[in-house]
């Protein structure tokens, strides 16, 4: 709500437009009368006196002050206010100007309003401009293209709603983004501190730059940048342009929205998923962003993913690279977040190596953690439940998930080891690499060898095999054993015709799951990691930039990744030197296909006494552990059908669809 001087100073404007509007009637009126003029007139001296009574700190003297402008211009801006939020003034503005007036306010029929000759209406009509900073920053809007002195302005509502002391942000704003408050507690390492105080004094310099912050998700970027606008004293505003529908319309009108919004409150804008835009190619966006932060009265910060984004501005730019933080800053930032909540010290050690999660990450995460966590004991106090350990990796994983944008997907593994039947090699492979990972930063921190390592600390590995071998599943019991999250890299959507695009796609993917400690799966890899070739023409150069780009983030990258391929000979050589293990997975011999079998064979499956897992074995040499997962399902449901229990002669012909759906020979025994 207003403060009561801001109410009655927005009050005593609008009422002096409706009085200069019936003045102006008066005085083109036969016979004039005198006496209506001179109540008029005793009128407009008291709202002038509450005007000059409220202009101690009045919102609309700091705008002028903001964009330097003249009493006539903030006059004229008033009239057009008026003419937006007054529903009294159209009746009297209609009999001055006709039907025309519903267009807009006018510099002529200001002028007629406010009386003002020669010079001065002379100086407005040149002032009030595309060039104006009313016009340029989107507090006014052109509704036509008439000469200079005709043309129609109509304010935007939110400057009515302003000046009246709404602190409601524009509704396009806030649809994606909004105020973005710095926290209460400020960063807990000297390294943070160093980038407020670094951050602090690019914003107060002149003139005012347009920074590039730079960081993995949740490492701190927007915070940082609002804790150093609050110590130059002033609020920050922000949008996530990826939350936009993809289009000119819909950029324009959100950053126009955003420059109004840090016109009328003096903030630092602050502008998310810029490295988003130009999906299809060309760099019609990019110039509509740099237009507007071309525009921007101050200082603006892009927050970004991508190192290097090209940003083609007039202003000065200064880049800034936010660090995930160490360990140790980590367990402090959970530490604070979650005060006295159920938490042990060795649960919080661990969210503090597993999570590379900055301020905002960690924020995020409580926050989400609350809504998701159990309703409080009724006989606590009220308010939100403290967050226990499962509800903070939920909501690391609500935000993460939300982070992959759709490109990958997370997949639920519902076996276990018990079910897995690989080869003793096989498995013996399978198992090191899992203590590869779980033991790392044993390993790799306290004993110091991660320091001998290229790049990252990250495991790759490939595993080749025939379909159905069981690679997948192998994956998700790794994910599984380690506490992790598996997301399946949607290839469909990750592979763009466009240059650039594939590499912006996977950059999201690996940042996302960096900071949420997710495995990747690369299923089919080989359309991705397929070798280099000799350049013949343009296409093949960018190919081979896509596979360069790869092999350089898979070793960067501080989790697991894992690929599966049919096709392994098709692999990058490259890719084959950086692996942490190649598994290859054999199609099942005799034993396993009979250990396979019997895994199908749940207690709740009933079963007849003719039941021979051996024969159904031998009989069917090729097929692998999918197959017999698809034929002893197919059985089942053929014995349910029948309602008895699932007998041999359900599972033969059941396996002889299969084995013809593999494109097999079917000998005289399986008949």
């Amino acid at each position: 709500m207003a403060n009561p001087a801001t109410a009655a100073r927005y009050m005593a404007a609008i009422e002096r437009v409706r009085l200069r509007a019936i003045r102006a009637i008066e005085l083109g009126s036969t016979p004039r009368r005198d006496d209506h003029l001179a109540v008029l007139d005793a009128q407009l001296a008291a709202v002038e006196a509450t005007l000059i009574e409220t202009a101690v700190g009045a919102r609309d003297s700091a705008l002028a002050r903001r964009l330097d402008l003249g009493p006539d211009e903030l006059d004229f801006l008033w009239t057009a206010v008026a003419m937006t939020a007054d529903p009294r003034l159209w009746p009297h503005l209609q009999r001055l100007g006709g039907g025309d007036t519903a267009r807009g306010a006018s510099v002529g029929l200001h002028a007629l309003l406010a009386q003002l000759e020669g010079e001065r209406a002379l100086g407005l009509g040149l002032a009030i401009g595309p060039a104006s900073p009313l016009v340029r920053h989107h507090l006014l809007v052109a509704a036509d293209a008439l000469p200079l002195a005709a043309r129609r302005f109509v304010a935007a509502p939110r400057v009515a709603a302003y000046l009246a002391g709404d602190p409601t942000p524009d509704a396009e704003v806030l649809a994606i983004g909004g105020v973005i408050a710095p926290p209460v507690e400020r960063f807990v390492d000297a390294a943070g501190e160093a980038l407020v105080a670094q951050l602090t004094a690019l914003l107060a310099g002149a003139p005012p730059p347009v920074l590039v912050v730079d960081g993995s998700p949740g490492v701190g970027r927007r915070t940082a940048v609002a804790i150093a606008a609050a110590a130059t004293g002033r609020p920050t505003i922000g949008v996530d342009l990826a939350r936009l529908p993809l289009g000119v319309d819909a950029l324009d009108g959100a950053l126009a929205a955003l420059t109004r919004e840090v016109v009328l409150g003096g903030a630092v804008a602050v502008i998310a998923g810029a490295d988003q835009l130009d999906r299809e190619g060309d760099r019609t966006l990019a110039r509509i962003l740099a237009k507007h932060l071309d525009a921007l009265p101050g200082p603006a910060a892009l927050v970004t993913l991508e190192r290097g984004l090209e940003v083609a501005i007039a202003r000065p730019l200064v880049r800034v690279s936010v660090p995930t933080p160490p360990v140790a800053t980590r367990r402090a930032l959970w530490d604070r977040a979650l005060g006295d909540a159920p938490v042990t010290v060795a649960e919080r050690e661990q969210l503090a190596m597993r999570y590379k999660l900055g301020p905002g990450g960690v924020g995020a995460a409580i926050t989400t953690a609350r809504r998701l966590g159990a309703s409080p004991d009724p006989r606590a106090a009220p308010g939100p439940a403290a967050p226990r350990l499962a509800d903070v990796v939920a909501g690391i994983r609500n935000n993460i998930a939300e982070r992959m944008g759709g490109l990958a997907q997370r997949v639920e593994i519902k076996q276990s080891w018990d079910e897995l039947v690989l080869g003793a090699d096989t498995l013996d492979q399978v198992r090191a690499l899992a203590a590869r990972v779980q033991h790392g930063h044993t390993v790799l921190e306290k004993w110091r060898l991660g320091q001998k390592l290229h790049r990252g600390s990250g495991v790759a590995a490939l595993f080749s095999g025939p379909p159905g071998t069981g690679k997948t599943m192998v994956a998700g019991l790794i994910a599984r054993q380690l506490e992790l999250e598996l997301y399946q890299v949607d290839l469909s959507k990750v592979v763009s015709k466009w240059v650039g695009e594939t590499e912006k796609q996977l950059a999201q993917i690996f940042d996302a799951a960096d900071a949420g400690h997710a495995l990747l799966l690369f299923d089919e890899a080989d359309a991705l990691f397929a070798k280099r070739t000799e350049v013949k023409a343009a296409v093949d150069r960018y190919a081979n930039l896509e596979v360069n780009y790869l092999l350089q983030r898979v070793e960067a990258f501080g989790g697991i990744t894992i690929l599966t391929t049919n096709l392994d000979q098709s692999i990058d050589p490259a890719l084959m030197r950086r692996l942490a293990g190649h598994v290859r997975f054999w199609p099942p011999e005799l034993d396993e296909r009979i250990a396979l079998w019997k895994s199908m064979l749940n207690p709740a499956l009933p079963v007849a006494d003719d039941l021979d897992v051996d024969d159904l074995a031998t009989r069917y040499p090729e097929m692998t552990g999918a197959n017999i997962r698809n034929a002893a399902i197919a059985g089942a449901f053929l014995a349910a059908a029948e309602g008895v229990p699932v007998a041999q002669q359900h599972l033969l012909r059941a396996a002889r669809i299969e084995y013809v759906s593999m494109g097999r020979q079917l000998g005289g025994q399986s008949r």
